[in-house]
């Protein structure tokens, strides 16, 4: 199959599990009701899971790659949660899905769950170093008995293997004599009984008739055992034929998945090179830039803390993230919320009390030309030692 029927059934496959997020949890319902809902989400998490194994088989984009795995893993963990409320509401480990398969007109194999093919593609390296491993001790194991010296394969002499050879011999041509002996006699008897009998002449068309019943006969034969044995194949109870592999439909979407593959693990290496090239490629040509910018932002933070304390702050140790901290502090507390809103609060008050102070003494007293009034005078003294 093409990059593009992979592409449309991932979408596909989405959209289903989209429909499913808004049927998943179940409303309160009762025992019954609960079964039968958690049984059809079941049903339909395995038609998830299957799609999306085989698109994470056969993608050969990385990146695309990561993604469905982890969407994969997520319906198999769901899954298995079902499952478990399955169990808890029936009281089985087995349960029977028979009902609902009925109802929504599925064969009993959509209920196959398939080991996913890549806990063996990416654990291949393990399982070589184990399959050479185990190599290793079933040879020093057959090395241990090979030592051992076995009392019935001790050396013969000369004579012995003379007598043996003779013995054999003779047996052999005893055998040969006697059935060719057999085979002289059983044709003398039959040239016996048609002496007493009297062969007669052969006739063309008798013969001609006895041969075209033979061969009618045995067509036939094998007509009834080529029909039995495709109702065999049919049904089931036998497997078929093994056809050339460059006919057979197996073979071929085997020989695809392996091409696929191999062009998945080239993707992989240049994808896994190309983000060691661009990171190293962004240190090079941005690292200065990026650590100017972030030397800045922690400068501002230590000028800021200064401006707000009076004072600069330790420096955050590495168990409480260093650097992160400032970049990304951690969020507030209620009660620190609280106090920074108020002091900010009193801080708007202090700043805005004198304006409106010295706003309220020009519209209470106007200011003649010369010296002003003494009681202006003195409420401006007042305001200024207030202020102090």
């Amino acid at each position: 199959m093409a990059n593009v029927t992979y592409d449309l059934l991932w979408r596909e496959t989405m959209r289903d599990l989209l429909d499913m997020l808004e049927l998943d949890p179940p409303q309160d319902q009762e025992e019954e009701e609960a079964f039968q809902h958690f049984s059809y989400l079941y049903i339909k998490y395995v038609q998830i899971y299957k799609n999306l194994e085989d698109c994470y088989d056969q993608h050969v984009h990385p990146q695309k790659r990561i993604d469905i795995k982890e969407v994969l893993e997520a319906v198999i963990g769901r899954m298995l949660e079902i499952k478990q409320n399955l169990i808890k509401l029936s009281g089985l480990k087995f349960i029977n899905f028979d009902d609902i398969l009925v109802d929504l007109k599925l064969i009993p194999e959509t209920l196959e769950l398939p080991v996913p093919r890549y806990f063996v593609d990416e654990r291949q390296k393990d399982l070589m170093l184990r399959e050479k491993l185990v190599q290793t001790l079933i040879a020093a194991r057959e090395a241990e008995k090979d030592e051992t010296p076995d009392p019935a394969s001790a050396p013969m002499s000369v004579e012995e293997c003379v007598r043996l050879i003779q013995m054999n011999e003779r047996g052999r041509q005893g055998k040969q004599r006697s059935k060719f002996m057999r085979e002289i006699r059983k044709q003398e008897d039959v040239e016996r009984k048609l002496r007493e009998i009297g062969q007669p002449e052969t006739d063309p068309d008798h013969a001609a008739t006895v041969i075209q019943k033979l061969f009618r006969g045995y067509k036939t034969i094998r007509q009834a055992r080529m029909m039995r044995e495709e109702e065999l194949v049919f049904i089931g109870m036998k497997e078929p034929e093994a056809k050339p592999r460059q006919l057979d439909p197996q073979a071929r979407q085997e020989d695809i998945r392996s091409r696929r593959k191999i062009i998945q693990a080239q993707n992989k290496d240049e994808y896994e090179e190309a983000l060691v090239n661009i990171r190293r490629k962004i240190y090079d040509d941005e690292g200065v830039d990026m650590r100017e910018q972030m030397m800045d932002k922690i400068r501002q933070w230590f000028v800021a803390y200064k401006e707000q304390h009076d004072g600069f702050p330790d420096y955050p140790d590495e168990e409480s993230g260093g650097s992160v901290f400032i970049f990304d502090p951690p969020p507030m507390g209620e009660e620190e919320e609280e106090e920074e809103s108020a002091e900010e609060a009193k801080k708007a008050k202090k700043k805005a009390a004198p304006a409106t102070k010295a706003a309220a003494a020009k519209k209470a007293a106007p200011v003649k030309k010369g010296k002003p009034a003494k009681g202006v005078e003195d409420s401006v003294d007042e305001e200024e030692e207030e202020e102090e």
